[in-house]
């Protein structure tokens, strides 16, 4: 038996001029669902679909590297910065996507991302369900650097804040934008304008 193939992040962080808001997944799909080599590339994940109503704007590419470049652009204008909290990790089912088929290998490191960008004041995590995703990921990633997360409310938008260097950091865990979760689309269409930079 064959060990699970280990994959690393492939985008890396994109972390824009004046950055005031951080956007932390999991970790991308699977490669066979991308349309474009940027963070959300599968056909079924509906955040930039939310991002172009929320800022009305109309993509003029829906593949390939201009795809890519005015998605990234819509998120440099509004100070957007976007990474996840995976490094590296396997999946328990070839070609799966799932979450919930990820095992995480590394961790993603964003306290070195947040000490490098001190004006990144927000965090919006993008999902909360199951075992694997971005705000357990990312509260242990706090926590196995000594820095507690403190949460409000236990349910989507959950709202806390944690400390980095005397820098309090606000975070709000709001609904997954995975395909699957595209019955929610509405009210995650409303955390998301409520919690992301005018």
């Amino acid at each position: 038996m064959t060990a699970p193939e280990i994959e690393i992040h492939p985008f890396g962080n994109f972390i824009p001029a004046k950055a005031t808001h951080l956007v932390l997944g999991s970790f991308p799909t699977h490669k066979r669902h991308w349309q474009f080599k940027t963070f959300y590339p599968g056909r079924a994940n509906f955040f930039w679909r939310m991002l172009a109503e929320i800022y009305s704007v109309k993509f003029q590419h829906t593949k390939g590297e201009e795809a890519a470049h005015e998605r990234l652009q819509l998120c440099a204008d509004k100070r957007i910065a976007l990474s996840d909290t995976i490094y590296s990790c396997s999946r328990k089912v070839a070609g799966s996507s799932k979450d919930s088929d990820l095992v995480v290998v590394e961790k993603m490191n964003v306290l070195k991302l947040l000490r490098e960008n001190p004006s990144i004041q927000t965090v919006i995590l993008t999902g909360s369900s199951g075992k694997v995703n971005a705000h357990t990921v990312f509260a242990e990633h706090l926590s196995q650097n000594n820095i507690v997360l403190k949460v409000l409310q236990s349910k989507p938008p959950i709202e806390g804040s944690f400390i980095v260097d005397g820098r309090v950091i606000t975070t709000h865990t709001l609904y997954s934008t995975s395909g699957l979760n595209i019955g929610r689309y509405k009210q995650a269409l409303e955390q998301y304008r409520s919690h992301l930079p005018k």
